[in-house]
């Protein structure tokens, strides 16, 4: 671009800015913290937004994370942020910004002294991003006490990039980041809201440091765990942090029951990802009364379902994505005779035990728009026909059915279906043709599966072409 169209550009998109409402400016300017060109999780941006105290409830909304997105699909509205993917739920997965629009960003935000961006030792100020380490110098930690909030992007393993005397800092986003002497200076920053960092055996060499359970403030803590640190059993002082929104972490976690703990409410969490063997009582689902999104794991080699009272999942009432993963459980009978919470949009189950004639019972949920089914085991040989009426939300669908022999399906089963990705299934020799008629249908995956599915996929591809659907795709893994 020419450089006097380039600044005429440039000035139209500065009173874009100028003219944002008081509650998108620091919203907006917060994007300049990201490294040009990354793909911005919105899930993340959008509890950054929280913890930095951005976003204020609305009439429509009580809940400050949709408060948030509301303020993102402002933004995307007025062409100040690119949407880079969309989910099938039909929400912002990821974002972007465009290189003239990040480089007002970041100006504007050093101008008015909101942030800071640098590889290098800068003026002191509020909130500081460091998107390269190639200037760093391992001398100068960040030692300013009026630092509130400290993004780091590179991958890196580091002593300490931030000095005990920041005692403000309420924002730690280190992804990448491994701290060397984490668990000695994390308790230090009790002011906390936001934290995410990665961890190694160096970093923690006694396990997962429970220190940062003891820390009142947090909102988010995110932690990248290396497969190789324990990890497992964690200190039940988590159910004491009245503060805390989400919990998401790589690999499970053992908790101990809340209520053994006296606590009795819970009622800001909304993320618990992931946790291991935790009892969901009948004092737990009242506590969890705010839960969003659920990813459990049983690795106790039980015989009932009813040890982890998983039935109780129907009471969550506002439960919009659960993933189940289970291990030598044999009896589901609570399971099925409960069902799950009609609120749900995405379910992922692993290694359940499944009787074909329940089915229906997932095919009832009315907001059901992904569904994934791994490792399945189903008890019997294997017929499965849908019942009309059912899964009319599914979008997705990914399933590794080990035995299903016979799939009678009709174009009206699922009218709503997208993508269709069937893993490891060697027992079904074809993919119904009726499969091939549905409107919606845009991509069928075939990954590890019998050849004589591939032949099929790519019959119901050549009837698509030949009905004028140049952009359906069957891909083959």
């Amino acid at each position: 671009m020419e450089p006097t169209i380039a600044l005429q550009c440039s000035k139209i998109l500065c009173l874009s800015y100028d003219n944002l409402p008081l509650r998108l400016k620091p919203c907006f300017l917060y994007i300049a913290a990201f490294p040009e060109d990354l793909e911005i999780n919105v899930s993340k941006l959008i509890n950054l937004w929280v913890a930095e105290g951005f976003v204020t409830p609305n009439d429509q909304s009580k809940c400050l994370e949709d408060a948030a997105e509301g303020y993102l699909e402002d933004l995307v509205h007025r062409s100040l942020i690119l949407v880079n993917k969309i989910g099938m739920d039909g929400k912002i997965e990821t974002v972007g910004i465009h290189d003239l629009l990040r480089e007002i960003c970041i100006t504007k935000a050093e101008e008015e002294g909101f942030l800071h961006v640098s590889s290098k030792k800068g003026n002191p100020i509020r909130r500081i991003s460091i998107h390269c380490m190639h200037d760093y110098d391992q001398q100068w930690p960040i030692e300013d006490p009026r630092v509130r909030s400290v993004l780091l992007f590179p991958k890196k393993d580091l002593v300490s990039i931030i000095s005990q005397s920041c005692r403000s800092l309420s924002i730690l986003e280190a992804s990448q980041v491994t701290f060397l002497n984490f668990a000695d200076v994390i308790s230090t920053f009790v002011n906390l809201r936001y934290i995410c960092f990665a961890l190694n055996d160096a970093s923690c060499p006694l396990g997962f440091p429970a220190s940062i359970f003891k820390l009142p403030n947090l909102q988010t803590i995110i932690v990248h765990i290396s497969p190789s640190l324990e990890c497992r059993e964690v200190d039940g002082e988590i159910w004491k942090m009245p503060k805390l929104r989400h919990l998401i972490m790589d690999c499970p976690l053992s908790l101990s029951h809340p209520f053994d703990m006296g606590i009795v409410s819970a009622s800001n969490l909304q993320t618990l990802d992931e946790v291991m063997n935790l009892r969901f009582t009948d004092e737990a689902v009242k506590m969890f009364v705010n839960l969003k999104k659920l990813r459990v794991v049983s690795t106790m080699f039980r015989d009932n379902w009813d040890d982890f009272n998983l039935d109780n999942l129907v009471r969550l009432e506002n439960l919009r994505e659960l993933r189940v993963c289970v291990h030598k459980l044999t009896n589901l009978s609570g399971l099925w005779d409960h069902c799950f919470p009609i609120s749900l949009n995405k379910l992922s189950l692993f290694g359940v035990p499944l009787p074909w004639k329940n089915m229906s019972i997932i095919g009832s949920l009315p907001n059901l728009q992904e569904l994934q089914m791994m490792s399945v085991d189903v008890a019997e040989a294997s017929e499965w026909t849908p019942v009309e009426g059912q899964f009319l939300q599914l979008k997705y669908f990914h399933s590794s059915f080990d035995n299903l022999v016979k799939w009678e399906v009709e174009k009206e089963h699922f009218p709503s279906l997208e993508r269709l990705i069937l893993e490891s299934v060697w027992c079904l020799d074809e993919i119904p043709c009726e499969i091939g008629k549905m409107d919606s249908l845009q991509i069928i995956e075939l990954w590890e599966c019998h050849s004589s599915l591939a032949v099929s996929a790519q019959l119901i591809q050549k009837d698509q072409h030949e009905n004028g659907n140049d952009t359906f795709q069957v891909l083959v893994k």
